[in-house]
């Protein structure tokens, strides 16, 4: 089954959200924000998707550098997690500030400190 938007947001959930990230799926909207889902961001190996809003979660692992070629991505948000690494850049990864990633466990580079 196929859905154009998924909006999980604002509900306690827990557990491992990676199956809405599937190669070649059909959701132009992720939000999964201000629940308590936790899984490896970093083993997504494609996303294809206009608005992906996962703050205030558990997600942990790096940024995926699968993300830089999603030419349609035109919201990011990634804040408020466990993240770690360097935060992916070319693409469209220009266009997301600071406010995309602060309070996760180590991310850095542009537009965040530099990595140490």
């Amino acid at each position: 089954m196929a859905f154009s938007t998924i909006d999980l947001s604002r509900n306690k959930l827990t557990g491992d959200a990676s199956m809405l990230f599937i190669p070649n799926g059909s959701s132009v909207i992720i939000d999964i924000s201000r629940n308590m889902l936790a899984f490896d961001f970093s083993k997504v190996k494609k996303l294809s998707m206009q608005y992906l809003d996962m703050n205030h979660n558990m997600i942990y692992g790096s940024i995926p550098k699968a993300i830089v070629d999603d030419v349609n991505l035109q919201f990011f948000n990634a804040s408020y997690n466990r993240l770690c690494g360097v935060i992916p850049t070319g693409g469209n990864m220009n266009r997301f500030d600071y406010s995309s990633y602060i309070h996760n466990k180590c991310l850095c580079g542009p537009p965040l400190a530099a990595c140490k």
